[in-house]
């Protein structure tokens, strides 16, 4: 009986230690992002200057190699919803920009790789959330929406994107999965990954 009673004691003991213990790291940092967009990653990946456009590069699946830079990547902060990096180009009227090289990739339906043909501009596109509250990372990700593309002939046809990746505001680097969905020209669906940073990367 006084053997059941110690062992009785040692384990409450036991578990009022426990209970004293700091939370496990899963505790402090939960698998899920925050839902609260962050500012702080705005700040690195986008700068309030007329023309900025960061590095970005696309994997080419064919060749396994990094593109070069694509051009004409300009980006703002979303006028409706300042959460949102978008790309487009307010300093020039009746133009566009290369929304994740969608100008090259889709030059066979347009008729044309130039911006201005093109068309392409999309207020709201990348959105950040932190792993923890004040966190350096997290997860981005690409709004689902309709991209309009606009052919030689002035016709528009929709490409659907939607996608999801991280970024690190230390390294400044920005690694991303974008699918296209083709259904409006006979197709299915395309992945490319990505990559954006606001310096030049060597890859």
């Amino acid at each position: 009986m006084k053997k059941i009673f110690i062992l009785i004691i040692t384990i409450t003991i036991i578990l009022g230690c426990k209970k004293d213990q700091p939370a496990d790291k899963a505790d402090l940092y939960p698998e899920q992002p925050i839902a609260t967009p962050s500012s702080s990653a705005i700040a690195v990946f986008q700068s309030n200057v007329a023309f900025y456009q960061m590095f970005v590069y696309r994997l080419d699946p064919a060749t396994n190699t990094w593109t070069n830079r694509i051009a004409s990547h300009f980006s703002t902060i979303s006028v409706s919803d300042p959460t949102f990096i978008g790309f487009n180009n307010p300093n020039v009227a009746d133009t566009g920009v290369a929304v994740f090289d969608m100008v090259r990739l889709y030059a066979t339906q347009t008729g044309s790789t130039n911006i201005r043909t093109v068309k392409i501009n999309a207020d709201q596109v990348l959105q950040f959330f932190p792993d923890f509250d004040g966190a350096k990372t997290g997860v981005v990700r690409v709004k689902t929406q309709d991209i309009t593309l606009t052919r030689q002939d002035a016709s528009t046809f929709k490409i659907g994107i939607s996608g999801s990746g991280t970024y690190n505001e230390t390294s400044k680097v920005i690694d991303l999965s974008v699918t296209f969905n083709e259904s409006a020209i006979g197709g299915t669906t395309r992945t490319f990954a990505y990559k954006l940073s606001p310096t030049a990367l060597t890859l």
